[in-house]
Parts: structure tokens; sequence; C-alpha cells
């Protein structure tokens, strides 16, 4: 292999590829990025066998070849490079890579290429496309809420549910729960039901650009996104997902309408001062009035906020994190919480919007 090409564009592609390196993986193969040549383009490849990702860019290729380099090398040494156009020539017999910017060069030893694990693009069973802009939002409203136990697999994904040209998406780890609704455009397919890893949404998060429009293939074990010059192709998660609808509170005794910054800043002013262990957050509402506390060892912290309340007098905990998470990504200057009970789980949902709710289950005061 022989190509020549500009630094940023080199770079740019291996800071895409290179969340996909894995570094812990028994084969040591899985922590190098593969260059191919494809005509007046070089695609990088990255994988750990859960998520690939491929990037291309544009390249003179002066002669065709593949070639696989340890991904912690090459990205630091292209990063550090002069902005001036790189020369990279792979010697199959020796299996080392000479990289040359004007009168220097680096040389790297590199993997065997048939060694690398095939990403083949697949070939989708149901096909729809995402405002990039519109599905950034979507991961960031739900994507929190996923849990990390791999012992429970399911609640370590999302669910994206498609009925008609309705698509929800739904994430929980049994202590909170996300859900999204957004109508598709053009979506002609059958109903459709799959379980994308929290990780894998995370990179998406990362790779998404500004005004693209995101294409998504799905077959029966696979998701592929398109954004732009950059694939991100993950596994999907196998299992049941919860029936989430059935512990989404339908009636409410109190419901209390205020400013979400309000709250987010007193949230996190009280975070300050929580136990790590215990991270309790009180919230009192009554004739209009929302008091946030928190105590520990290192202090108390007692704030009252203006509300608007329609319905009883109540006090409920909820774990501090939780419900920051769920204040900074609910996209809405106000915001209302739903309650039925101290002990039942409050319901976040952001003024005017139908599309978005959050579900928080409290914390048991000792006093109770």
């Amino acid at each position: 292999m022989k190509i020549l090409t500009r630094k940023e564009n080199l770079n740019n592609a291996i800071q895409q590829v290179q969340r996909a390196v894995s570094l812990k993986n028994p084969l040591p193969i899985l922590a190098g990025i593969k260059f191919e040549t494809r005509e007046n383009q070089v695609l990088l490849t990255a994988t750990d066998l859960d998520i690939g990702i491929r990037c291309s860019f544009p390249a003179e290729v002066i002669k065709e070849g593949t070639t696989v380099l340890p991904a912690r090398y090459i990205s630091e040494l292209v990063k550090r490079l002069p902005d001036l156009p790189v020369y990279i020539e792979s010697d199959p017999d020796s299996g080392s890579v000479k990289i040359q910017y004007g009168k220097s060069e680096t040389r790297i030893n590199g993997y065997p290429p048939e060694e690398f694990p095939e990403l083949p693009l697949p070939e989708g069973i149901y096909t729809f496309t995402l405002p990039g802009d519109l599905l950034k939002e979507i991961i960031r409203q739900v994507v929190f809420a996923t849990g990390n136990e791999e012992s429970r697999p399911v609640f370590m994904g999302v669910l994206f549910e498609i009925n008609g040209s309705e698509l929800q998406v739904v994430a929980t780890d049994t202590y909170r729960l996300a859900w999204r609704r957004v109508i598709l455009e053009n979506y002609k397919e059958n109903d459709i039901s799959l379980i994308i890893p929290g990780k894998t949404l995370n990179e998406l998060l990362r790779i998404i650009g500004s005004n693209e429009q995101i294409e998504v293939t799905v077959t029966q074990n696979q998701i592929l996104f398109v954004s732009g010059n950059v694939w991100l192709i993950s596994r999907l998660i196998e299992g049941s997902f919860p029936k989430y609808k059935q512990v989404i509170p339908q009636d409410h005794i109190l419901m209390v309408r205020l400013k979400t910054k309000d709250l987010l800043d007193a949230t996190e002013r009280a975070s300050l001062l929580v136990q790590e262990k215990s991270p309790v957050i009180k919230l009192n509402i009554a004739e209009n009035k929302l008091i946030v506390s928190a105590y520990s060892e290192a202090g108390r912290v007692h704030e009252e906020l203006d509300v608007y309340q329609e319905g009883e007098n109540l006090q409920i905990a909820f774990n501090a994190h939780y419900l920051g998470d769920v204040l900074k990504v609910i996209g809405s200057e106000e915001m209302t919480i739903e309650l039925s009970g101290p002990l039942s789980p409050g319901v976040i949902k952001p003024v005017g919007n139908d599309e978005y709710l959050s579900l928080l289950l409290p914390v048991r005061l000792r006093e109770e």
C-alpha cells in the first residue's frame, strides 16, 4: 500500500474509528486500525467485536493494499505531525509501515492484515432516516437511564420500537425510566422492536455531525448508522424489554410547575453536600413553594423555590444525581412534576410537550 494524503484528513479519520479499538481484548489484532485503499480514498476500520466504526477519507492511492497499525502509536504520531502532506507505505514482507512527512519519517510495526476480523456492512431488513440533531437529542434524553450491570444486559440497552410511523425510545435501569416519542416521515416498513446497547448510542453521539441525515439500517442482530463518511455497526441486545408502560402512573395527587433551571441549580448545589453512598435530597411541596433540602456531615442546604401547585402538599426524596440527570436533558424552560405519593414514582415532563417524560423512583426516608 502506498498513499499520499493530508494530515488533517488522516487525523480526523483516526480519531473517529479509534473509539471502537479494544485495548483489553485478548486478541492483539483488535488493538489495531485497519487501513484499506478504495480508488481515490482510504477506509479505516476498528472494532471490539461488539461495535465497529469505519471512516473514509480522500487520498492519492499510488498502490493499493491493506495494513493494520497499532491504534495507540499511529493516533499519537499523527496528532503530532507537522501540517504537511503525509506519505504512507507498507512493506508486506516485514509488516512495517513507513510514514513520511517532509524530510522526516517514522516506521511502525503493524499486525498481519489477514488476522483482522471481517466487518461487512449489513444489508438491512428495515431502513429509515432521522435528522442528526434530532437523533442526538433523542439519545441524550434517554441513554442516561440505562443500567450498567452486565448480568442484566437488557437494561444496558435502549429500546427502539416502531409502530406504524411512530418511534418510541425507552431506557430504564429499574430505578428510573426515560421515554421519547417521534413521528418518522416516509417510513412504510413493518413494525420493529430492537434493543441497542447504550454504549453504542454514546459512541454515536460523538460521531453524528450537525445538519446531517442519519441513515439507519436494521438486520436481525445488527444495526448500522451512517453519518456522512462514518459508519457505526453494532450488535443488538437479545431479550425482551420490560413492559415499561405498566409502571408509568396514570393519575397523580399533586402537580407542580416550575422553571427547569431553578430546580437544576438548586439540585446541583444540594448535591455538593450529599453523601456519595446515599445522595438523597428532599423536596417538600406546600402552599406553592418547593423546598429543596439536603443534610450530611459536611453541612446542610435549604432552598425555597416558587412553584405553581395543583393538589395536596407532599414531601418526597430522590437520588440527587438521578434527578440532575433528568433536568439536564429535559430540553424545556419549564417543567412539571407529577406525584401520586411519597413512595410512588415521580413523573417529570417538559411543559407543552407530550413527546417526552422521565420517571424517577423515590428514596424511602428513614423516618418513614
